[in-house]
């Protein structure tokens, strides 16, 4: 094996389990180095060898705990991405996971999650950072996991061909804060119909299951328990007040109603780099880290170089609307935190940005 060959990890003390993996997996992922150890020593010792980038892991073993035995993966290995593997999906073990592994994914799962997730975990290798950069965001602490109730969600969606509303209705409902959230955003100006909604089911006929389903991942990860509560309420307001300017800006230009939906929810999820990277010495952006937990969590590349460029929009190579608004939105609500007149920030953009936004007539007609 060399150091530098794409390969992953998997550590289980069942060794049916191991066999199986191996058996299933052998021509899914023809282009990655497998190792699979029912010890975790072993495992380390073999990583010597053979650099991880992705390392999944059993939770409860007897030799080592999976938590302990990522902890010395992610010293020796920073940039390997992390997943533990557990039947149990307590709280206690969601908030331990938390603290060491990228990834939670619950027993039993199917191959075609063991799949996607190793597919979509290289994405510290294919973000173009220096090695010392890299390792760093590997490093972080307390990355937010996928929240129990939306995998909850994503798994019976992607289970039935046709979604019954009443079963979506019953997922939602267990989270009162999010469905509240949702229930606003049905009944907002944007979306609302002829007769407000009340419910989760009448919410989800009105806003679709795609729009719900990142929704839920949104509301969660700002709600969470994790973390200083009043400074996560704050990060959410002020990504609330962005992604309504997003919207009123996509409205504006008439853009179709999933590019203003994605603006929407690019708005919500902008400073989900700095929920993640608050109060940590970090020597990267706050747009980095939001975009490689995206990227971690497998969403659509649209979204994730959004929240990476949003801030230089002008060094992304595409030229998608949306991004060039989503700027242009930030800076309208940091202009009223600042009280500073619309002519002024005007003034102070680059026009290209402006046109590139599709804004040039939404500027003059406010200035």
């Amino acid at each position: 094996m060399e150091m530098n060959q794409a390969t992953v990890y998997f550590i289980d003390d069942e060794s049916q389990v191991l066999s199986a993996l191996r058996r299933a997996l052998r021509s899914r992922l023809k282009e990655w180095t497998m190792v699979f150890e029912a010890s975790p020593a072993q495992a380390l010792s073999q990583m010597a060898k053979a650099t991880p980038w992705v390392v999944l892991v059993e939770k409860k073993m007897p030799e080592m705990d999976g938590a302990d035995f990522l902890k010395q993966v992610k010293k020796s290995y920073p940039d390997a991405v992390r997943v533990i593997l557990s039947a149990d999906i307590s709280h206690d073990t969601v908030i331990e996971s938390a603290n060491i592994a990228h990834l939670l994914l619950s027993k039993p799962f199917e191959l075609d999650e063991i799949v996607e997730v190793i597919e979509r975990a290289v994405c510290l290798r294919t973000f173009a950072l220096d090695d010392e950069l890299r390792a760093e965001m590997g490093r972080l602490d307390s990355l937010p996991l996928l929240p129990a109730n939306y995998q909850a969600l994503v798994e019976y969606l992607d289970s039935v061909e046709e979604p019954d509303p009443a079963r979506v209705d019953q997922l939602l409902s267990h989270d009162v804060a999010v469905l509240s959230k949702i229930l606003q955003l049905a009944n907002s100006a944007y979306f609302c119909g002829v007769k407000p909604v009340y419910s989760a089911r009448e919410a989800v006929i009105r806003l679709g299951y795609d729009l719900i389903r990142k929704l839920v991942l949104c509301f969660s990860v700002y709600t969470s328990e994790n973390g200083n509560a009043d400074f996560n309420n704050q990060l959410l307001r002020q990504s609330e007040r962005v992604a309504e300017k997003c919207i009123h800006l996509a409205s504006f230009t008439r853009l179709e109603r999933a590019k203003k939906e994605r603006a929407y929810f690019s708005g919500l999820l902008h400073n989900i780099g700095e929920l993640v990277i608050a109060g940590r010495e970090f020597n990267g952006s706050f747009d980095l880290v939001g975009s490689f937990l995206l990227k971690l969590w497998g969403f659509e590349a649209l979204i994730i170089d959004t929240l990476r460029y949003q801030s230089n929009p002008l060094e992304s190579d595409g030229d998608d609307v949306v991004l060039y608004q989503l700027h242009i939105a930030k800076a309208l609500v940091d202009a009223e935190n600042k009280k500073l007149p619309l002519e002024q920030l005007f003034a102070e953009l680059d026009p290209q940005l402006i046109e590139r936004a599709m804004l040039s007539d939404y500027v003059r007609s406010h200035t």
